[in-house]
Parts: C-alpha cells; sequence; structure tokens
C-alpha cells in the first residue's frame, strides 16, 4: 500500500508541474509576490522587500525568498515562480500521511487523510497561485507533525524543531501564523485532559521561537525604527479589527457559507454518515482533536473582521484527517455512496469539457477539449469497470484522478483565457512587439499592476489618481529614487511630469476600459493609437 501511495505522490506531482507556467501571472496578489520574488533575486537583498522599487514591508520575507530561490534555479518566468508551490503541496500531502500515521495508528486512515486533503478545492487553488498561504500552511502542519512527535514519542530535539518550524511560519505570515498551532495544541490537551506542563525545554524552545520569528523584524526595525509602529498598529491591529481599511472586510459567516463549499466533494457522504448514525457514531480522540480544531479555527477567524478565501486554509489538514477517519472507520456500509458522489463529480467535469469549446465569450480549443474527454473517457472506464479493488480504493482513487483532471482543465483554460483570470500576459506581448528597440515608460493609469516589470522590465511607471489600489506607501524611503516608478498625478508638480511624459509618443499608456483620463488631459492621446483587449487599453 505504501509503494502504491508514493507512485500516486509521484503523478500528482507531475500533474501539478504540468504547463504550470503556461498561463500569465494573475492579479493582484499572485503578481505583487512573483515582482516582489523578482526583485529579490535581482537585487541579493533578502532583507529589505521592493515592489516597482519601493520597500514593500506587508508580509515577512519566507515567501518572497522562496519565490528569488525558484528563480534562480529555472529563470524569471512563472515556472520559476510557481515551481515550489507544488512542492509545497506535495510536502503538505507527505506530512499528513505521516502525522495521522504517527498519531491515529492506521495507515489506511493515512492515506485517505492525505489524499481527501489533495482534493479540498481550497487546496488546489492556493497551489495554483502564489501568495503566502500554500507556504504558511507547509510550516503550521510541519509544527504539528514535530510536535506530535515529541509528544507521543518522547523526542525532546522534535520541541526545538517544532519552535523553529513555527518561527518560520511566523516569518512567512505574521503572528496569525501562531494560532492554527495554539488551537491545535489547546484542543489536544483538553480532548486528552492534560494540565499545562512547563520544563526547561518548553522555555527554551519559547525563546528559541522568539530568536527565530523575530529576527527578521529586529532587522528592519533597527534600519527603520518608524516600522515598530507600522507592524503593530496597521499590520496586526487593524488588518483584524479594522479590515475596512485595507477593503477586506466581510460579515461574520462569511467563512461558515464558503467553507463546506471549499470540503466539496467530500463533505457530502460524510455528513450524510455522520447524519445516518449520529446515534451510535463513536469517534476515537484522535479525530475528536482534528474535528474540534477544525471548527475552532473556523470560529476564530471568523471573529476578525478582515476575510479572504485562503485565510483559513489551515482549518483543511484537520478537516481531512477527520474525513479520513470517518471515512474508513464508520462509512463501512455507506462506501457505496461515496462511490456514487464522486462518479457525480467525474459526470461534471466530463460536461464541463463538452461544453466549454461552445461557450463564445470564452476561449477553450477543441484539442484541449478533445485530448481532456478522452482522457476523462478512459479513466472513468478503468476505474468503473476495470478497476477490481475494494469500494474504499477505488472511491480514493476515483476522486483523485477526478481533481487530476481539474488540474489540467484549469492549466488548459487558464493559459487560453488570460482576460477570465485576470492575466495581462497578452497586453504585455502586444507593448513588447510595438516597442522593440526604443527607450520609453509603460504609464499604467490610476491601478497597481506588479506583473507589468516582470514582462516589461524596470520602465514601467503607476500613476496614481483616486484609486486606492494604487496608492504607495512612500514613508519609509530615504531617497527619491521612488519617483522613477511611481507619479502621485495630485501632488504638487506631479502632473505637469504627466503631461511631459505623455507628449513623448515613444511612451505607452495603459488604462482599464471602465477607466478614462480626465475630460482636461483627453487632448494628451491625440497623437497616439489605441489597442483594445478584453480589459484595458493600450496608447501607443
Amino acid at each position: 500500500m505504501k509503494k502504491s501511495f508514493y507512485l500516486i505522490l509521484l503523478i500528482l506531482f507531475c500533474v501539478l508541474n504540468l504547463g504550470q507556467g503556461s498561463w500569465g501571472l494573475t492579479e493582484s496578489s499572485e503578481a505583487r509576490y512573483a515582482e516582489i520574488g523578482r526583485e529579490m533575486a535581482i537585487s541579493n537583498n533578502y532583507l529589505h522587500p521592493s515592489l516597482l522599487n519601493i520597500g514593500h514591508y506587508h508580509k515577512p520575507p519566507i515567501t518572497y525568498a522562496i519565490t528569488a530561490i525558484g528563480y534562480k534555479i529555472f529563470g524569471f518566468n512563472e515556472y520559476g515562480a510557481r515551481f515550489f508551490l507544488s512542492l509545497a503541496l506535495l510536502l503538505q500531502i507527505i506530512l499528513i500521511y505521516k502525522i495521522v500515521l504517527l498519531w491515529f495508528k492506521d495507515e489506511k486512515v493515512a492515506i485517505a487523510s492525505a489524499l481527501i486533503y489533495f482534493s479540498f478545492p481550497i487546496v488546489l487553488i492556493a497551489a495554483r497561485n502564489l501568495t503566502t498561504d500554500i507556504y504558511l500552511n507547509t510550516f503550521i502542519i510541519w509544527s504539528i507533525y514535530f510536535w506530535l512527535q515529541f509528544k507521543l514519542k518522547e523526542k525532546k530535539i522534535r520541541l526545538y524543531l517544532f519552535y523553529i518550524v513555527l518561527g518560520l511560519a511566523f516569518l512567512t505570515k505574521g503572528p496569525v501564523a501562531l494560532l492554527p498551532v495554539m488551537l491545535f495544541v489547546i484542543c489536544y490537551k483538553i480532548i486528552n485532559k492534560e494540565k499545562p506542563a512547563f520544563s526547561i525545554h518548553s522555555v527554551l524552545g519559547l525563546i528559541t521561537l522568539v530568536i527565530v520569528s523575530g529576527s527578521w523584524f529586529a532587522l528592519i526595525i533597527y534600519h527603520k525604527p518608524e516600522l515598530w509602529d507600522y507592524f503593530v498598529q496597521e499590520q496586526i491591529i487593524n488588518r483584524s479589527i479594522n479590515a475596512e481599511t485595507f477593503h477586506r472586510a466581510k460579515p461574520f459567516w462569511f467563512y461558515a457559507l464558503i467553507a463546506p463549499a471549499l470540503a466539496l466533494p467530500w463533505i457530502v457522504p460524510v455528513v450524510i454518515t455522520i447524519c445516518k448514525k449520529r446515534k451510535t457514531l463513536q469517534v476515537d480522540k484522535p479525530s475528536k482533536v482534528a474535528g474540534f480544531t477544525a471548527l475552532s479555527i473556523l470560529i476564530t477567524f471568523s471573529l476578525f473582521s478582515s476575510k479572504l478565501l485562503l485565510y483559513i486554509l489551515p482549518l483543511y489538514p484537520f478537516l481531512a484527517m477527520y474525513f479520513g477517519s470517518i471515512f474508513i472507520n464508520h462509512s463501512r456500509t455507506d462506501k457505496i455512496e461515496y462511490y456514487y458522489v464522486f462518479i457525480v463529480s467525474l459526470s461534471i467535469l466530463l460536461v464541463a469539457v463538452l461544453v466549454l469549446p461552445f461557450i463564445p465569450q470564452l476561449d477553450f480549443s477543441w484539442f484541449s477539449s478533445i485530448s481532456l474527454l478522452l482522457g476523462i473517457l478512459a479513466f472513468g472506464y478503468v476505474m468503473i469497470y476495470r478497476f477490481k479493488a475494494n469500494p474504499t480504493t477505488q472511491s480514493l482513487y476515483l476522486i483523485t484522478g477526478t481533481l487530476c483532471f481539474l488540474v489540467l482543465i484549469y492549466t488548459a483554460f487558464s493559459s487560453q483565457n488570460s482576460f477570465i483570470i485576470n492575466a495581462l500576459k497578452p497586453e504585455y506581448t502586444f507593448i513588447n512587439k510595438q516597442r522593440t528597440n526604443e527607450d520609453y515608460k509603460v504609464l499604467v493609469y490610476d491601478n497597481l499592476l506588479s506583473s507589468a516589470p516582470f514582462y516589461l522590465g524596470e520602465q514601467v511607471i503607476t500613476i496614481y489618481d483616486s484609486n486606492f489600489e494604487a496608492q504607495r506607501d512612500i514613508r519609509f524611503e530615504t531617497t527619491q529614487k521612488w519617483k522613477e516608478n511611481y507619479l502621485p498625478i495630485n501632488d504638487s508638480g506631479q502632473l505637469e511630469r504627466f503631461k511631459s511624459l505623455m507628449k513623448d509618443t515613444n511612451n505607452v499608456l495603459l488604462i482599464k476600459n471602465k477607466k478614462k483620463l480626465a475630460d482636461s488631459l483627453t487632448y494628451l492621446l491625440k497623437d497616439f493609437k489605441s489597442q483594445k483587449f478584453k480589459k484595458w487599453t493600450v496608447y501607443y
């Protein structure tokens, strides 16, 4: 069983890497992390992250540094930016398998939990878009693995490794990284009726955590003392309770509504099993800890005013463990229901592949459609009629294969529909063709396009008018170098600078279709030709 599991991991890694660099960087989050990583790789400055040559201290540097390493290995391209995403997901799957094997002491539950985790839609979303969340979740799961090794095998060195990895999680996204691990430890101790216990190793471990997690913050504040208030007030307090400042405020029930949808399709048969056996269902302690940890993360994160879809990714490893236990131990008479749920999921993908080429607003080639169609039909035939395994194994392989095809469909779709995923690669390709050997600037009007310098080089200037997304924080800049890439048009003298740039017809203006220049400035476009795309217009 173990050999077949590792063979599946190899297949998953190949599927995740297939065409991973075929679609453009998506605005705004992925493009931002990719560009900061690119600037870090070019400058070799791993202490001071920058975005369009302006200091960017919103997050600690781990994600940017990992991305920079990807560029060093594979070059400055989309694959280099995304390579470590698939590696991180593979490591998470292995860690969940090892955690369950160590904790639940059941290989079947371990394999089921690992594959269930892979098949959650939110996990695949995180693994296809460059953000901090996939790396944060890797460190969270890794730290829990070391903590359980310390608890169950009494290996004291694992306690120090726990604190070190937890510190790396902190350096990925800040203090919020500690919360899921703390909730897990609390649930573990309550359900196992353990009293809080401290030893010299606990104290030394906490000191290690403080040193690792605070290292970058201490160095950066040493260079720029004013960053202390910025980190505490804006990045911790305001993001938690004043999310309107960052335009990320969502109602309390937001996660309660979307979290179940992001656990499809497994949540359907698991809930059916729990409802059927609500009077007789006996759940072991590890399953209880996993289930209550997932619930406590959901409730706690719902209390914060700042909410984005991927913020609740840390609850899904625990949910996968809980679902894996229910599926293996409490669904002996219901596995046929799991089987049919997954056949329906595969059928939905089949219909989607058939329908996509007929939707006029989308680009989806017949070659992609037919190739995926034949693959899905062949896979479904083998799984349903030829694969003579028990219902448990068959169901696991069926849903894992289904999600692999979903990944391939997303890859094909994204590479052909840049405007849907908010990638501007076609616009940049057009600009590069129009301006091959000339010295020119690309003026991005009232929008921050982090992907622009990735494709066009250092000549990009962000024009800030009224859109908060285009506003840059220049209070920590010690020189005037920021003016090379940023033009706040309403500041003194900046309007004349903009007019001067527009008088040079070598320059290019990139403006969103739903925006327009002020009437008093439209005369500046009279000597420019225009090329309109789905969402943007290029004046050249």
